[in-house]
């Protein structure tokens, strides 16, 4: 195995990693999935719509995790890129889920269909994400076949 498929493998597994912990909820993981503080951002494809730093990136998908059940997803054409030391992934993210609405006892079925790239850094032997950006679109794209990427 050539050691740039080794280093994509470790990329889709690191995003597939992400993906599980938080639909197993568990949530404490999912800071350890990212880079240190001092150069991590997002764009999330729901408010607050401004570039989030860690802290606040990690307490919305913390939130966003914990209050959905029912969480399924699919990547598709799932496309790692390198220029070293930064790995860049780029793929169409569909998922579904219950929102739940603890406070009413109320559920409301979700499904999203979006767009994603993540930046990853090297940091020792793993890939960390230093940069997300989601963002939704309602034309999922149907004039070419999409590949279902698994673990």
């Amino acid at each position: 195995m050539s050691v740039e498929k080794a280093q994509k493998d470790k990329v889709v597994s690191a995003i597939y990693a992400h993906f599980e912990a938080g639909k197993n909820k568990d949530l404490t993981a999912l800071e350890g999935f990212h880079a240190d503080e001092t150069i991590f951002s997002k764009f999330d494809e729901f408010p607050p719509y401004s570039k989030q730093d860690l802290k606040q990136a990690i307490l919305f998908e913390q939130a966003a995790f914990a209050n959905m059940s029912d969480y399924q997803y699919k990547l598709h054409d799932l496309k790692v890129d390198f220029v070293y030391p930064v790995a860049v992934a780029t793929f169409y993210l569909e998922y579904s889920a219950v929102f739940v609405n603890n406070y009413s006892f109320e559920g409301r079925q979700i499904k999203s269909k979006s767009r994603v790239t993540m930046v990853f850094a090297k940091r020792e032997d793993d890939w960390k994400i230093i940069h997300e950006h989601f963002s939704t679109f309602s034309d999922w794209p149907t004039h070419h076949q999409h590949q279902n990427v698994g673990p």
